[in-house]
């Protein structure tokens, strides 16, 4: 008998771009690496994959646009974070905010 590991909670968000914009930045606070990116089927649009830049933070998102409509920008996050986002240089200190759960 193999002991596995068990899987990584997965959650998505879905964002309206502006038309033009051709990105597929999603803007959560954290930051992060591109490790990849590969063709999906039925659709032009790449999906790219990025891993948390935070030694010992597991954490993995993909982003891609949807076939359907491509303004929107559907980012799937799996794993939790190990750590808070980092602050904001704009942000002041004693400034509440919401923390973000993946």
């Amino acid at each position: 008998m193999s002991m596995e590991e068990p899987r990584a909670k997965l959650s998505r968000v879905c964002i309206r771009t502006d038309p033009w914009d051709s990105s597929l930045v999603v803007k959560d606070r954290y930051e992060w690496r591109k490790y990849g990116q590969k063709v999906v089927k039925n659709t032009q649009h790449p999906r790219s994959y990025y891993r948390c830049v935070r030694d010992n933070c597991r954490v993995k998102k993909r982003v891609e646009r949807l076939a359907e409509d491509p303004r929107m920008v559907i980012t799937t996050y799996e794993g939790r974070h190990a750590h808070s986002p980092p602050r904001d240089e704009d942000e002041p200190e004693a400034s509440s905010h919401t923390t973000l759960f993946w």
